[in-house]
C-alpha cells in the first residue's frame, strides 16, 4: 500500500525482532506482522510514537513502542481461552515510529495527526503503541478528520487526564479537555467514557469539570464491584450513541501496578490483567471500534518487562477482536 507522501516521509522503520526457539506447531505473531509497504490492503496496522516529553510525572515511555513489539515475540497466534486464531485472513502491518520531535510538543502531534489521519483513511485499524497519554489527543483527532460526523472514546486510565493547559503546557494530563474543547469538530463529552478512574491522582474539580461536561466516570472500585462485562455494555451504549466511530485508549496505569509497575505513575487498586484483557475483548468486537492505543508502557522504569509483555498482550487480544470481526462479515 501507499500513503500521502507527507505522511510517509514522517515514518521511521522499526528494527526486526529475532525469533525464540522454534516449534512446529507454533506461528509467532512476529512472522505475521509484515512491512507496510508490501502488503496491499492490510487491515490493521502498527504505529509507534517514541515520545514522552510531555510527561508531568516519570519519563521513560518513549522507549514503550520499541519494547512493547520486542514483547510480542513471546506471543503465538493462538488464544484457546478465546479460540481465536490470528494467523490466517488478518493482514497486520507494521509502520515503523512516527518522526517526532522531542523538543516540540505542537509538532509532535500535528505529525501524528497527519499520519494517523491517512491511515484511518486508507480503511486501516491504527494500533498505536505510546508513549505518554498526552499523545492520545492527536491519536482521536486523526480519527475525527477521518469520518463524517461525531465520534466517542473509551479511555482506560487512572486518571482523569483533563486538566487546564496552564501557561499554554501540553502534557498527559490534558488531552480529553483540549478535545472537548476544540474549536471545531470537539469530542462531545456525553460520547466520552473514562474508566478504571482510580486512587488519590484525581482533583475535586477535574470530576466536577468531566460531571459539567456530561463525560461518564466509572472508578476502577465501581468496575471491581459490578463487574467488566457490565461496565464495557454501559460504556459501548454511551460512546456509540449517534457517533459514527469511536477510540479505544488505553493507558497502562489503568491496571493495578501488580500487572503494570513499569509505567510514570503506577497505580495501587487498579484494574486486574483480566479486567484489562477482558475490556478490549468486549470493546474490540464492536464494530464502531476504529482504533486503539496503549500508553505510558515505561520499561525503564519497568520490573523484568512486565510492562511491556502486558502491554503486548493488550494488543494481541485487540488483533484477536478484529479476526474476530471480520470473519463475522464473511459468514
Amino acid at each position: 500500500m501507499r500513503l500521502p507522501e507527507e505522511a510517509e516521509k514522517l515514518l521511521v522503520p522499526s528494527g526486526k525482532r529475532a525469533k525464540l526457539v522454534p516449534d512446529p506447531g507454533d506461528i509467532g505473531v512476529i512472522d505475521l506482522i509484515k512491512d507496510w509497504r508490501d502488503i496491499e490492503n492490510p487491515d490493521v496496522g502498527l504505529v509507534g510514537i517514541p515520545f514522552d516529553t510531555s510527561c508531568l510525572q516519570r519519563r521513560g515511555s518513549k522507549e514503550g513502542p520499541e519494547s512493547v513489539r520486542d514483547a510480542l515475540a513471546f506471543y503465538d497466534s493462538y488464544e484457546p481461552g478465546l479460540d481465536i486464531d490470528i494467523s490466517s485472513n488478518l493482514q497486520i502491518v507494521d509502520f515503523g515510529n512516527i518522526d517526532v520531535v522531542y523538543t516540540e510538543v505542537p509538532e509532535t502531534h500535528r505529525r501524528i495527526e497527519t499520519v494517523l489521519s491517512a491511515i484511518n483513511k486508507s480503511g486501516v485499524i491504527p494500533i498505536v503503541i505510546g508513549g505518554d497519554h498526552g499523545l492520545t489527543y492527536a491519536n482521536v483527532k486523526a480519527l475525527i478528520n477521518s469520518v463524517q460526523g461525531n465520534i466517542g472514546v473509551i479511555m482506560i486510565d487512572a486518571h482523569m487526564d483533563v486538566r487546564k493547559a496552564l501557561h499554554g503546557e501540553l502534557s498527559n494530563g490534558t488531552p480529553f479537555r483540549r478535545l472537548m474543547e476544540e474549536p471545531e469538530h470537539p469530542l462531545l463529552g456525553k460520547n466520552l467514557v473514562e474508566l478504571g478512574i482510580n486512587g488519590w491522582h484525581n482533583s475535586k474539580a477535574a470530576r466536577d469539570y468531566c460531571h459539567d461536561k456530561g463525560v461518564t466516570v466509572i472508578t476502577a472500585r465501581e468496575i471491581h464491584q459490578r463487574g467488566i462485562a457490565d461496565v464495557v455494555a454501559q460504556a459501548l451504549d454511551i460512546a456509540t450513541n449517534g457517533t459514527q466511530a469511536f477510540f479505544f485508549s488505553f493507558d497502562i496505569d489503568g491496571l493495578d501496578l501488580a500487572a503494570a509497575p513499569g509505567t510514570c505513575a503506577p497505580s495501587p487498586g487498579g484494574l486486574t490483567s483480566y479486567e484489562g484483557l477482558e475490556a478490549v475483548w468486549l470493546i474490540g468486537q464492536h464494530p464502531l471500534s476504529r482504533g486503539f492505543d496503549v500508553m505510558e508502557v515505561a520499561p525503564s522504569l519497568d520490573v523484568q518487562n512486565l510492562t511491556s509483555q502486558m502491554g503486548a498482550a493488550l494488543i494481541m487480544q485487540y488483533l484477536g477482536t478484529i479476526k474476530k470481526r471480520l470473519a463475522g462479515k464473511k459468514k
